[in-house]
């Protein structure tokens, strides 16, 4: 698959696209991909997902990712008297 980069993003563009991912539970790059998909008529990534998993694949809410993420903070602090 190809990327892309997008330069230069207004600040009204890049704060509607950051509150409309997590209302939608998406990252960025899923919201904006979806929308080009939309824009331009294609059938959405679930309806040519021919993987078979599927089934198995899901999202986390924007709560379920903040609960992980304090869950996991911890894991972030350096103690600096083990590591001398």
């Amino acid at each position: 698959m190809k990327s892309f980069t997008i330069h230069k993003i207004e600040g009204d563009l890049e704060e509607r696209l950051t509150k409309l991912a997590q209302k939608s539970g998406l990252s960025l790059n899923q919201l904006v991909k979806n929308l080009l998909r939309e824009s331009l008529g294609l059938k959405s990534v679930a309806e040519v997902d021919d993987s078979g998993f599927s089934e198995f694949c899901g999202q986390w809410s924007g709560q379920e990712t903040d609960e992980f993420n304090q869950a996991v903070s911890c894991t972030t602090n350096v103690d600096e008297e083990i590591w001398k």
